[in-house]
């Protein structure tokens, strides 16, 4: 899959503007093209403000336009998340640490607190078995290339799996991964 490495404070500053992050998210769950209207139906602002913010996106490739319909006389522009990896960059020695930091804790606390408003919901619900997510933790022991593997097998399913597929549902996920020592304890 093509990636985006963001390496610039404009570029990092355009990513994590929390509204397009939103707005990035709602044109992923949707699964099909949308206009700016139907996103902003779908999030609560203006459909001026989605344009604006899918202008940003664009510069920097993670908006792409589908196609454009006439519609009653106008021309619709319908709009899709590209299928590309976007690396922020999390080691870089830059001097915006912190604006990446905050991106990964605002995408964390989004997919916990959805996470925890699913559970409790589902727990109102007695459908009988059903496959309703998970989250795992611990400490495994990895070679250099174990390690490697295990990241190719997650980026290559997680890839193969975000295009859209008819009859599927979407599922939102954070994982992270990283080498620890008794001096990180």
């Amino acid at each position: 899959m093509e990636k985006i490495i963001l390496s610039g404070k404009r570029e990092l500053d355009i990513y994590v503007n929390p509204q397009r992050q939103n707005l990035l998210r709602c044109m992923r769950i949707a699964s099909i093209p949308l206009t700016p209207k139907g996103i902003a139906d779908r999030i609560g602002v203006s459909a001026s403000s989605v344009q604006h913010h899918i202008r940003k996106l664009l510069e920097i490739g993670v908006v792409e336009l589908s196609h454009t319909e006439q519609v009653h006389g106008i021309t619709a522009k319908y709009y899709r998340a590209s299928h590309k990896t976007v690396q922020i960059g999390v080691l870089g020695k830059d001097g915006l640490m912190e604006e990446r930091l905050a991106l990964l804790q605002s995408i964390l606390s989004r997919v916990f607190n959805g996470f925890s408003d699913y559970c409790a919901k589902e727990s109102l619900i007695e459908t009988g078995p059903r496959q309703r997510g998970d989250m795992l933790s611990g400490v495994i022991k990895l070679g250099k290339n174990e390690a490697h593997e295990l990241y190719t097998i997650v980026r290559n399913f997680l890839d193969e799996h975000e295009h859209d597929g008819k009859e599927m549902e979407s599922w939102e996920y954070a994982l992270i991964a990283y080498p620890v020592t008794q001096a990180n304890e």
